[in-house]
Parts: structure tokens; C-alpha cells; sequence
């Protein structure tokens, strides 16, 4: 049997064919952009994400050989948090307000003046920051009403791409959460924040479904439009983050993983849903029924290392980059990097913090500051380590992957960091092999995510020790990578607001 999976990312797009052993058989890849009209704002085409899907497709199977009948099954996989905001016909009203996006300060603000710490908990176990749905949908009322009054179906990113497949406005309970309008302990639409943000509960998706359950079958349309047969068995999938860490055989209580992607996630697997009371990190549903985790995540992993290496040294050659910056001693030369390019989430839930080098002298090099990129998302990841520990949550097992996760230099450097080793799978593409898992299911070749991950989720036998000798070092540039946030953070909201 033949599955595939659709994951769709912050940059671009994978359809990944795989068989019910999880063997790769061929990979389909489209790139589409990142639209940055204002200061702040982070904006995608969903228009540009479909016509992404329909080419991926077609490339995978015309390099495979592979006919489309073959395929049992398809799932998805996807960024989170974005709104895709749509008409009684489903035509897209504007723009999507993807997960970057920091424009919603002042809707935060608002909500935060009308909902407390507490009831947050008690409601969605999350606080909402710019760029999740409900802070788009509020701005989108407070400055663009002559779209809102349109509004009759709002999606997530991945669920826009399967209502062109099936037709359905649906979503599942592990991209809902990331919506800050559900509630993860009940599984349900929270009508409690709802009410407080003034958003009609019938513009939303039913979202009782699980990423395994079957949304519907490939139309007609869809199947001239990307190739697909007519027919085709569609799973919801889920959110990009449990998904990836299905692939890497994380749900397990005290399993952890970390992806570094564009932005970075340390995920935490657990059968209870916990959360941290002054509601720095994520607390959602795990993609296997009665499963919770507990996330930190930031925005700016891999987005600020292109982001130097492109943009600023105009070198695309990551690799050659890496090597030199290999050379360079741990702690950078006393050189720190704040990687806060598009704002920040756990733990500062700040839209208005911004990137910066501190202790820049002649002395340093562009290695000397390529290195100190990567400490400050490793560093980034630490903020995260350190309020999973105050929480009382053990880590047992922890793996690392993503397209950071490949170099060996910032795989130490995070091992150093956190001071705990990291293991990897096999799988090079988590995130759709995630989708390809719940395609799997939904179409009947395994009973579970327990024997779906037991046959076909392998650790590569690579493990990245920590090295002792470097821990002094990073101890004492945490320490100021923490004091450096702190004393520049009322000068980002300053800063910030002179480039509205």
C-alpha cells in the first residue's frame, strides 16, 4: 500500500509518497513566500500553498512512476496557528495571518484586559500572542471590517488545503488548540473566550475529530486540479508539531523531542494536561486520543540563521559556514545573539522583541557571529528546558530533527546547552511522515499510533553527548542571554514602533 503526505511549511511544501513499512519512495517540493507588506506582519497566499500542493503532487508521482490509484490514502501536516478567513463560498477574503505575524499587539492588549491569567487557564490552558487566530480575527474586525462582515468559515493552514481536496470545513482537536479558541482539557470550542473576544461560534470548524479520522474523499475537481484519483481517502492530519513528533515515536509520558525548523518547538509528551500557571509555554492535544503536551516554543530557529547567512553575509553555503564557525570556541568569544527577528513566544510572549548582537568588538569575525546565531536559539531553547524542570516534568528521552537538527555543530551546541544528550530517527521528513502515519490509520493498515510508530519508527543510533567541558562557559552565557532580554526589552517595544 502507498500513502501521502502533505506538509505544509512556513516556506514551502513536501508531498511525500511512502509504503505501510514508512520507506520514502519519492519526494515532491514547492516553494512559495513569505510576504512582509508592514513592519511585523507575516502574510501568505493560500492560493499560492493549493497551486504549491497541486505541482508537489504531480512532481512526486511523475518521478516515482507511481500511478494515483495506487495511493490509499492522504494526510496532512501543517504549519499552525494561521487564519485563513473565507466567504460562504469559500473564496479567501484576504491574505493568511500565518504564525509570525506580530501586528495583533493592541488585540492582545485588549483581551488581556478583559480575560485574566487565571481564566485563560481555566478556559484554553494557553495566552493568546499575535499571530494565533483569535488575536487575526480581532484585528481583523478592529481594521479591516469590510472584510470581517464577509467572514462566514475560518481555517487553519493545512485544513485550507483539505477543504480543496474534500470540500469540508472541518479541523481536528491538535490544530484547534493552536487556535487559542479551544479547550484542551474538554476537547472542545471554549465558548467562555469566545464570548470575551466576541467571536460567532458559527464562522468555526466542527473540531471533534481526531488527525487518524477520515474528513472525506478527493472530488472530482480536486482529482483534475492535482492529479489525485477521484475517490482517494483524505485524513484530517494534525498540526505540524504533534505530527512530528509521532514520526519520532514521541508519545510516550517523559519523551521529549525538539524540532529546529523555521521557528523551534521542545515538546513534551504527557497523559495529563498540565500547564504552566503564568502561561509561558503551550499546553494542546497530542494527535493520540487522550494525550496532551507540553510545548515552549520560538519563533526564530532556522528563520535566523537564513536570515544571516542570506540577508547579511549573502552566502548560501550553510555547510562551509558551519565549519568555520566550528573553529570558534564555545560562548562565541563572548559574542551573544538575541535570534528575536520576528518577535518571541515562550518564554517572553512579546510581538515587539527584536534580534541583536551584544558584545560586538573588531576582534570578531562573521564566524565568530554565525556561531553566536546558533547559541541564541540554543539558548532560546534552554528558556523553554527550564520552565518544563520548574514544572516538575521529567524528561526521560529526548531527539532532535529538522533541518537544524542535521548539523552536527548545532546539534552539540544545543546537547551543550541544554546539557542533555539528543537522539535521532531515521526519518529525514518528520513532519509528513507524521501525516503519512495518520493517512495509515485512517485507512485501516494499522489499529493505532502505538503500532504504527512500533513497526516503522527507528533511532538512527546517532546520539550528540553534551560535552562537560563546555558547560561553565554556556552556564554563565545563559545567564546573560536571559539579563540581555530583560534589559533591552522596553527599548524593543520603542524600537519597534518607529518602524510601523
Amino acid at each position: 500500500m502507498i500513502f501521502l503526505g502533505i506538509d505544509l511549511g512556513t516556506t514551502g511544501l513536501k508531498a511525500v509518497l511512502a509504503n505501510e513499512k514508512g520507506e520514502i519512495l519519492g519526494i515532491g517540493y514547492r516553494q512559495y513566500s513569505l510576504d512582509v507588506p508592514h513592519a511585523g506582519y507575516a502574510e501568505q497566499s493560500p492560493e499560492a500553498w493549493y497551486e504549491a500542493m497541486c505541482l508537489a503532487i504531480r512532481d512526486v508521482l511523475e518521478k516515482t512512476g507511481i500511478a494515483a490509484e495506487s495511493i490509499v490514502s492522504v494526510g496532512f501536516s501543517g504549519q499552525m496557528h494561521g487564519l485563513i478567513a473565507l466567504d460562504a463560498e469559500g473564496n479567501v477574503l484576504c491574505p493568511a495571518i500565518i504564525h509570525c505575524d506580530g501586528r495583533a499587539f493592541e488585540e492582545k492588549k485588549q483581551l488581556n484586559e478583559i480575560v485574566s491569567m487565571e481564566q485563560f487557564g481555566m478556559w484554553i490552558q494557553n495566552r493568546p500572542n499575535s499571530g494565533f487566530q483569535i488575536l487575526s480575527m480581532m484585528w481583523l474586525r478592529n481594521n479591516r471590517p469590510e472584510i470581517y462582515g464577509k467572514i462566514r468559515h475560518i481555517l487553519l493552514p493545512k485544513d485550507y488545503l483539505r477543504f480543496r481536496l474534500t470540500g469540508n470545513f472541518s479541523t481536528e482537536v491538535t490544530d484547534a488548540c493552536g487556535s487559542m479558541m479551544f479547550d484542551s482539557v474538554h476537547t472542545c470550542w471554549s465558548e467562555d473566550i469566545l464570548n470575551a473576544a466576541g467571536i460567532n461560534r458559527e464562522v468555526l470548524p466542527d473540531a471533534y475529530h481526531q488527525p487518524n479520522d477520515i474528513d472525506g474523499y478527493v472530488t472530482d475537481k480536486a482529482s483534475a486540479e492535482t492529479g489525485l484519483k477521484a475517490g482517494t481517502i483524505v485524513a484530517f492530519g494534525g498540526g505540524d508539531t504533534p505530527l512530528q513528533a509521532i514520526a519520532n515515536g514521541i508519545f510516550q509520558e517523559g519523551e521529549a523531542s525538539i524540532s529546529v525548523g523555521t521557528s523551534a518547538q521542545l515538546f513534551v509528551a504527557m497523559d495529563h494536561p498540565e500547564y504552566d500557571k503564568q502561561l509561558r509555554t503551550h499546553t494542546f492535544c497530542h494527535a493520540p486520543k487522550g494525550k496532551w503536551y507540553i510545548m515552549g516554543a520560538i519563533l526564530n530557529a532556522c528563520l535566523a540563521q537564513n536570515w544571516f547567512d542570506r540577508s547579511v553575509l549573502e552566502d548560501r553555503d550553510f555547510i562551509a559556514l558551519g565549519a568555520k564557525a566550528a573553529e570558534k570556541p564555545a560562548g562565541s568569544n563572548g559574542l551573544l545573539f538575541l535570534p528575536y527577528l520576528t518577535g518571541e513566544r515562550t518564554p517572553h510572549m512579546n510581538e515587539h522583541a527584536s534580534g541583536a548582537f551584544l558584545g560586538l568588538t573588531l576582534a570578531h569575525d562573521r564566524y565568530d557571529m554565525q556561531r553566536a546565531v546558533l547559541e541564541g536559539v540554543a539558548y532560546a531553547l534552554r528558556d523553554c528546558l527550564e520552565i518544563i524542570h520548574g514544572l516538575d516534568i521529567h524528561i526521560d528521552r529526548l531527539l532532535i530533527s529538522g533541518g537544524g537538527g542535521k548539523s552536527p555543530l548545532w546539534r552539540q551546541i544545543i546537547a551543550d546547552i541544554l546539557e542533555m544528550p539528543l537522539r535521532q530517527t531515521d526519518f529525514d521528513e518528520q513532519a509528513a511522515m507524521g501525516a503519512i502515519i495518520c493517512a495509515q490509520l485512517a485507512a485501516g493498515a494499522y489499529p493505532s499510533f502505538e503500532a504504527a510508530c512500533s513497526a516503522q519508527v527507528r533511532e538512527s543510533g546517532i546520539i550528540t553527548e553534551p560535552d562537560p567541558n563546555h558547560f561553565a562557559v554556556y552556564r554563565e552565557g545563559y545567564l546573560l542571554y536571559r539579563e540581555a532580554y530583560e534589559a533591552n526589552k522596553d527599548l524593543f517595544k520603542r524600537l519597534r514602533e518607529t518602524q510601523a
